[in-house]
């Protein structure tokens, strides 16, 4: 499906204490026992997509941890390739890390000119000291900003052409006095290292280039998200970046869900416990699908529980997903279009695959 992403959490332990991420909520449950991914779990998931011919966009190798933390991070990453190269599972493959363990030997064994697109996901959101200890949680600034550094020039030395770097900065009230010193600082870097680069807002254009990312803030409340996107869009009309109509105008932000939602289409997302559910944002897992450890992603994914909810979210019914009503994600940039033919082409997958 066009925009389809496959989320798939290595650990959730993380370097760091986002103010925006659960990892920094004292006693969510999400954190109350931390672990990483079986190595097993990830490569059965791939072999299993393999055989029955399930394809996605995009694998997403993060979560609500440091990805590059887990013991065994090169062998899912390799394996993932083989599953995107060998069997056209995944379109694109992704990894997004907060660099603070982007070490030389994680950078050689990233370079590569494999046949299929690869993005990672630097998350940084600051350009001063300061402002990264307070939004990070902890001061890391120097070691991640050498460490990106790093990378560029690895990248230009071997003339790698993947992975494809994106400097991701999350655009809010608490750092978006940063934004011009930011774009201009990675601009120089890449000018010094020989890297094409684009600046870009809401979502990561089409391209090879490195791109400087400022990304919309998802808010816990929909009041909280109306005036953080007055923030997004003012910034950006300053940088000159274009907004994608979700947020170009500044329509209300409505605390209510009313609309097919395509995270049960589109964007699985699997836990370092192998716990599956449909969004991102389900992180104390409320609508959990099952485990890998009981049963195939794919039995569980295009099964008939999964489809009997996607019958109800396609009227617009969520009576009985109390965590999705008073979503408002869905008219957001953070949010993955879905069409009526979206919905008939899947029903219609599922019938013919049982």
């Amino acid at each position: 499906m066009p925009g389809s992403y496959l989320v798939l959490e290595l650990t959730n332990r993380c370097s760091l204490a986002c103010v925006h991420c659960s990892v920094s909520e004292a006693g969510h449950p999400h954190h109350e026992r931390t672990g990483y991914l079986d190595v097993s779990l990830a490569e059965s998931l791939f072999d299993d997509l393999a055989a029955v011919g399930g394809r996605f966009d995009t694998l997403i190798l993060f979560w609500l941890g440091e990805p590059l933390i887990h013991p065994h991070f090169g062998r899912i990453w390799r394996s993932a390739m083989r599953a995107a190269v060998e069997h056209g599972v995944f379109s694109r493959v992704e990894v997004h890390s907060n660099a603070t363990h982007l070490t030389e030997a994680r950078i050689r064994g990233a370079l590569n000119a494999a046949p299929v697109e690869q993005h990672w996901h630097f998350s940084l959101d600051a350009i001063t000291q300061e402002t990264y200890a307070a939004i990070k949680g902890r001061d890391r600034f120097a070691l991640v900003q050498a460490n990106i550094e790093a990378f560029f020039v690895a990248r230009a030395a071997r003339a790698a052409p993947w992975p494809r770097p994106v400097l991701q900065f999350i655009v809010g009230s608490n750092n978006v006095s940063e934004v011009p010193a930011y774009r201009a600082h990675w601009e120089a870097v890449c000018r010094r290292t020989g890297t094409p680069v684009v600046a870009a807002a809401g979502h990561v254009p089409p391209g090879d280039a490195a791109v400087i990312f400022f990304r919309q803030l998802d808010c816990p409340t929909a009041e909280v998200q109306e005036r953080e996107n007055a923030v997004f869009r003012s910034a950006m009309a300053e940088q000159g970046l274009h907004l994608p109509e979700a947020v170009a105008h500044g329509e209300t932000v409505r605390a209510e869900n009313l609309a097919p939602c395509s995270g049960f289409w589109k964007s699985p997302v699997i836990g370092w416990q192998g716990d599956v559910t449909a969004c991102t944002r389900d992180n104390h897992l409320v609508n959990r699908l099952g485990s890998l450890r009981t049963a195939r992603f794919s039995a569980l994914w295009w099964g008939d529980a999964m489809q009997h909810r996607r019958a109800a979210v396609a009227r617009g019914d969520y009576g009985d997903l109390a965590l999705c009503q008073t979503c408002f994600i869905p008219r957001s940039l953070n949010h993955t279009a879905l069409s009526e033919d979206d919905i008939a082409r899947q029903a219609a997958w599922s019938e013919a695959a049982k």
